[in-house]
């Protein structure tokens, strides 16, 4: 915490943690949920980054580059809990903005997570190659043709978003 601590309010705002409330909860008591991530897909991007400074901060910078949200606003589908939208049209609009094929997973017919994944030199590419290989499918089977895309208010900050 100590090596990241200089980006700290960038990680609240724009990568908070959704799924644990506290160290004791998160990730059956392992652990920030920021250290679970570097631990599971940081130690992959070691060679590149180094460290976890440099690991946190290209995060943020591709989230910038590539915020979802922003991209799926621009395509007409916003964040709502109630309102359903074709699967497809999600896909194709994350497609032409970022050039690659996104995973998308869906927990109670809403998108949980829409992955970007990329080469080591940070260029977006397909995640469908990827996500065979370990065992998941395209649009998981979890999402229905028609999901929806949560509304998160994040922080105390009104500002309402997508969990991506």
């Amino acid at each position: 915490m100590k090596e990241i601590a200089p980006l700290l309010e960038a990680l609240q705002k724009y990568w908070p943690s959704l799924s644990c409330s506290g160290s004791s909860t998160c990730h059956g008591g392992k652990g920030p949920f920021w250290a679970h991530e570097v631990e599971k897909h940081g130690t992959c991007a070691s060679s590149v980054l180094r460290d976890e400074y440099n690991y946190f901060l290209a995060t943020i910078n591709l989230y910038q580059k590539y915020n979802f949200t922003e991209i799926l606003i621009k395509a007409g589908y916003l964040p709502s809990n109630e309102e359903k939208y074709p699967l497809g049209g999600i896909i194709s609009a994350v497609e032409i903005a970022v050039g690659a094929t996104p995973l998308i997973v869906c927990s109670h017919g809403a998108v949980e997570e829409l992955r970007i994944c990329f080469h080591k030199d940070f260029q977006p590419r397909d995640c469908v190659a990827d996500a065979s290989s370990h065992g998941n499918t395209f649009a998981s089977s979890s999402c229905p043709r028609y999901v929806s895309l949560p509304e998160y208010t994040g922080n105390g900050h009104g500002s309402t978003a997508t969990k991506t």
